[in-house]
């Protein structure tokens, strides 16, 4: 007998299942809300009312009047299925199904976040990123063996000096939140000094209140003296976490390498729950020494990590609409100004 296929669009009661599934593979949606929200955007797979796959996003932009151009579909992650005989059979009815619907009902483009890790669809614009990745659920002595002997200095270097690292989950997070919002500013300054086109935005205190009270957050925090020098965010989707987002002052992290030894503690923490891959989040395609960001890349490649180069893009609904967007959003300045609005 012939199993029954059915394309559904995301509802509060399918899901729970769409999360738990993401919650079992690989490369899961690293900003997907444990709960639904009306802002979620997508559509599932289900064969014999048993969910199998789904592709869900946020709608970004769908505010009065602008959403005539800028309403669009923003994914965190690849399309996601049960197994790899699931996504080969439905993938491409699934996107299909979506992009009619999206033409539907007005919306500009679907974009795939920095976040993705496959490389399984065709975008109709296409960048490639990367990252560095670390296999966990191994000792310490060999995660230790694969950092830089320059990195290992600067480890030893934090622990010596008595950098004091403090994890944090949920409400226990948000007392250090005036603290994260603070570095994280302090950061992207600096990275602006560097390169103009630095775009790491920063985000409202509302947001990141939400983000530290899910159960998949852990927030790292580095203390000198009573004094919070460093900050890592952590996400841990499917059977992976990822490095979110961070922050440090500059002079005390000079000084007693804070940021060294706070991303080593993480890894290790990980490593000891269980975790599967310690993701380093993003970092520049293959840079030369001149690049603005080579630091970030060296840094994060020193800890021992695979590095790995992924697609990311748009797939574009609606061609003339979506060439005014990408004109607003190459607005840095204006979008900087507007960013903890968003």
């Amino acid at each position: 007998m012939q199993s029954e296929i059915k394309i559904l669009p995301i509802t509060a009661d399918l899901y729970p299942y769409f999360y738990e599934m993401v919650q079992l593979s690989l490369w899961g949606n690293p900003m997907l809300p444990m709960s639904y929200q009306s802002s979620l955007w997508g559509e599932v797979v289900v064969e014999d009312d048993i969910l199998i796959g789904g592709w869900i996003g946020t709608i970004r932009g769908n505010i009065p009047v602008a959403k005539i151009i800028t309403k669009s579909v923003y994914f965190d992650s690849y399309p996601v299925f049960s197994t790899v005989g699931m996504k080969n059979l439905y993938e491409d009815l699934l996107i299909r199904s979506m992009k009619l619907r999206a033409k539907r009902e007005g919306i500009t483009m679907f974009n795939l976040t920095h976040w993705g890790r496959d490389n399984t669809l065709c975008f109709d614009t296409k960048e490639k990123c990367a990252t560095f990745t670390t296999m966990l659920h191994r000792t310490e002595e060999e995660l230790w063996k694969e950092v830089e002997s320059k990195q290992r200095n600067c480890v030893r270097k934090g622990e010596k000096s008595g950098v004091e690292c403090i994890v944090c989950k949920g409400e226990n997070s948000i007392r250090y939140l005036s603290d994260f919002q603070r570095l994280r500013q302090s950061t992207q300054q600096h990275a602006i000094r560097k390169n103009a086109k630095a775009s790491m935005l920063l985000k409202s205190d509302e947001f990141f209140k939400r983000l530290f009270l899910d159960k998949n957050t852990t927030l790292f925090v580095g203390k000198v003296d009573d004094q919070v020098a460093t900050v890592a965010l952590m996400i841990q989707s499917g059977m992976t976490v990822y490095y979110y987002s961070g922050g440090s002052d500059y002079e005390l992290n000079k000084k007693y390498s804070c940021s060294a030894y706070i991303l080593w503690k993480a890894i290790y923490w990980f490593n000891n729950q269980g975790v599967g891959v310690f993701d380093m989040g993003g970092v520049p395609v293959l840079p030369s020494k001149e690049h603005p960001a080579y630091g970030v890349y060296a840094f994060k490649r020193s800890f021992g990590g695979e590095y790995r180069e992924f697609d990311v893009g748009k797939i574009i609904i609606n061609r003339w609409k979506c060439k005014l967007l990408d004109i607003i959003l190459s607005q840095r300045k204006l979008l900087r100004l507007f960013s903890t609005k968003l």
